[in-house]
């Protein structure tokens, strides 16, 4: 037992018999580790970690030979020991029973598994830390300490505007193969086109695929809810829970839940459930230099409404011919598409609503007022 003298925790987690030990105690292994553990009082509470770790992970249920498991381990360790080692403990509250042990212990026995199948328990809530620490790559980590939006560039020719608070943590060299940033807080993503390489934001439980697009990520580990919304392009966003995770994130299409400019998502964690709407405030989207033409002279409301789904990008969903009925008069420039909406509603007697991120408009037609 005298090699135990100088285990680390990590070396306590992979120990063959301290995990029999733990997971499958007989009288006598019992008897010798108590015995151990009073002759070296100083070793109590690192092996009490290790125990706990343990106990969290089964190590003994997998395959020890995975390296990715190995690195996992590594990684975990080294960033919980730094908390430790940073921050100190209340002693009502013991080191392995913090929250950021109990989520990573979950997450090194599901390193060697299929992604997809990462943070099925709900009641764990994935974060940033543990988002990094699971990346199987050395990251380059930054945190906007100003009161002011911080802009990075990446090797690819992306940028990321971070608000005040937030942070991101990135390669310094991407994969071959794909593109990987992690986000805790919100920021703007303005990313460089590359369909041969897809870009993906992890956000703690949701994950945001592009191509090449520009986007907005809110995602605070103390808030029950994550959004994306697009600015310009499309934008496809899945769960971890999704069953066709795999499939979503691998395919060379964008599929999943899928959105463009002026549509968001919003995804409760505590319900995994994604809901697609309009933002708030849609803008005009810009092709290229020329502004869309809002002033209308005795057009037919299906012409204007054609004119707000161009200038939006929103689809807007109405019957054609009875909107053809209607003549109206309109100068809609200096308003918002809402009060744009409301405009032409009233003037021709009709209503409307968003849904799944469109605005369908009903009415009954001129002829009919």
């Amino acid at each position: 037992m005298d090699r135990y003298r100088d285990f680390s925790l990590e070396e306590f987690v992979w120990d063959k018999s301290f995990r029999n030990w733990v997971l499958n105690p007989t009288r006598e292994d019992d008897e010798t580790w108590q015995n151990w553990l009073t002759a070296n009082p100083d070793k109590r509470e690192i092996a009490e970690r290790a125990r706990q770790l343990v106990m969290s992970i089964r190590p003994a249920d997998a395959s020890l030979s995975n390296p990715e498991k190995r690195k996992a381990v590594e990684r975990i360790v080294e960033r919980l020991e730094a908390r430790n080692a940073d921050q100190a403990e209340s002693p009502r509250s013991p080191w392995y029973m913090h929250r950021a042990l109990r989520i990573a212990a979950v997450l090194v026995v599901l390193a060697g598994m299929s992604w997809a199948f990462w943070f099925r328990d709900q009641q764990q809530a994935v974060n940033y830390e543990l988002l990094v620490a699971s990346a199987g790559v050395e990251m380059r980590e930054t945190t906007n300490t100003t009161a002011q939006p911080l802009t990075i560039s990446l090797e690819d020719g992306s940028r990321i505007t971070l608000d005040p608070g937030s942070k991101v943590g990135y390669p310094a060299h991407f994969k071959p193969e794909l593109r990987e940033v992690f986000l805790s807080g919100k920021a703007f993503f303005d990313i460089a086109k590359d369909p041969s390489k897809p870009f993906f934001v992890y956000a703690n439980e949701l994950v945001t695929k592009v191509l090449g697009t520009s986007f907005t990520v809110r995602s605070y580990d103390n808030e029950q809810n994550v959004s994306v919304a697009v600015k310009t392009g499309k934008v496809a966003v899945f769960s971890r829970e999704d069953p066709d995770a795999i499939a979503v994130r691998s395919s060379h299409e964008l599929t999943g839940v899928v959105i463009e400019p002026n549509q968001q998502v919003v995804f409760v964690r505590k319900t995994v459930k994604i809901t697609k709407s309009i933002v708030p405030e849609p803008e005009v989207v810009v092709d290229g230099k020329t502004a869309p033409q809002l002033e209308f002279d005795e057009a037919p409301v299906s012409d204007v409404l054609a004119g707000l789904q161009s200038a939006y990008g929103i689809e807007i969903i109405y019957d054609k011919n009875i909107m053809d009925e209607c003549p109206i008069t309109a100068r809609l420039t200096e308003m918002s598409l809402y009060e744009q909406l409301d405009l032409v509603c009233k003037a021709v007697g009709a209503s409307y609503k968003s849904i799944d991120g469109r605005i369908v408009v009903e009415g009954k037609g001129c002829k009919n007022n």
